[in-house]
């Protein structure tokens, strides 16, 4: 479903990154993820809406690749990410960047695994 853009050889590719998606983010360890903005306005409520124009701008996000890898996963409709299988860290990252994003129907998975 998704198909990696090749972005360099001294930095990992995500997974999650789609040739033509309309919006590029990019990591506090500068990995670029290609992104559709359809999927993040109804998957994560803090994104702004799909008329929100960047005009090709590279959108600076403050979380890992990592991190960000996992989150962008659950905007599409793909295998999720198993998060019993994540570390603890992993996990905390994860919690925050779903809350701060607003990616409603992961916070409840989050919580859960804290428990």
């Amino acid at each position: 479903m998704s198909s990696p853009e090749l972005l360099s050889k001294a930095v990992p590719q995500p997974v999650v990154s789609e040739h033509y998606a309309d919006v590029v983010f990019k990591s506090s360890d500068n990995v670029l993820f290609h992104i559709h903005r359809k999927n993040l306005e109804t998957q994560a409520a803090a994104f702004p809406p799909s008329e929100f124009v960047t005009n090709g701008e590279i959108v600076p996000l403050t979380e890992d690749a990592s991190t960000l890898e996992k989150l962008f996963q659950y905007v599409y409709p793909q295998r999720q990410p198993d998060i019993e299988l994540l570390s603890f860290d992993e996990l905390l990252k994860l919690a925050e960047a779903v809350e701060k994003y607003e990616v409603f129907h992961v916070m409840s998975a989050c919580k859960s695994r804290f428990k």
